[in-house]
């Protein structure tokens, strides 16, 4: 598979949509190596040039896209991923129209890809570990310790498990309970 296509794949893995080539926009085509447009919480229009492109005819493609982007009062913004090095004068100049990804080589793996466009992919957060201290009822257990833990602690506790409301009625029974009164006596207007 071609670097284009590994691009491709991965962002496609993020929820973008290929886009036909060439791409056209307000009736003008656009001979990019490749485009991608995002689906759900990303808006990016993502091209994707090689060095078969030379780097001024590049520029010119990128400065008439953003104009026919604003014909078309698109407020997608542009990402630009260059499969090759860039220098700094010639990404300068892209830089006005669209954000650069450069992956810095023609043939990159999976992992260069993946850094170059990671602005472009969902966030992954490490799975949260449930090891003592990080899960707050094994907090409130640690504290209490077994000798303080009674029958009302853990009700207390357990209902907590089911959110303000549940703990609320937990605490309003035992209150009533240590206060003699019965659950089933009616709120008196005095």
């Amino acid at each position: 598979m071609s670097s284009v296509q590994d691009v491709l794949s991965v962002l496609e893995g993020a929820g973008f949509e290929r886009l036909p080539e060439p791409l056209t926009i307000a009736g003008t085509e656009f001979g990019f190596d490749a485009a991608a447009r995002g689906t759900h919480s990303s808006h990016d229009l993502v091209l994707v040039a090689t060095d078969r492109v030379p780097r001024l005819r590049l520029q010119r493609l990128v400065a008439g896209l953003a104009r026919s982007l604003d014909l078309a009062a698109s407020r997608r913004p542009v990402s630009l991923v260059l499969m090759d090095e860039v220098a700094a004068s010639d990404r300068i100049e892209l830089e006005r129209y669209a954000r650069v990804l450069p992956v810095g080589s023609v043939a990159p793996d999976l992992a260069e890809i993946e850094k170059a466009v990671a602005v472009l992919l969902p966030l992954k957060l490490p799975e949260a570990e449930l090891a003592h201290g990080s899960d707050p009822v094994n907090e409130v257990m640690a504290v209490l310790g077994p000798a303080k833990t009674t029958s009302d602690h853990l009700a207390l506790v357990h209902a907590s498990a089911d959110g303000p409301d549940a703990v609320r009625e937990a605490l309003r029974r035992f209150v009533n309970e240590g206060a003699g009164w019965d659950d089933d006596v009616d709120d008196v207007d005095a």
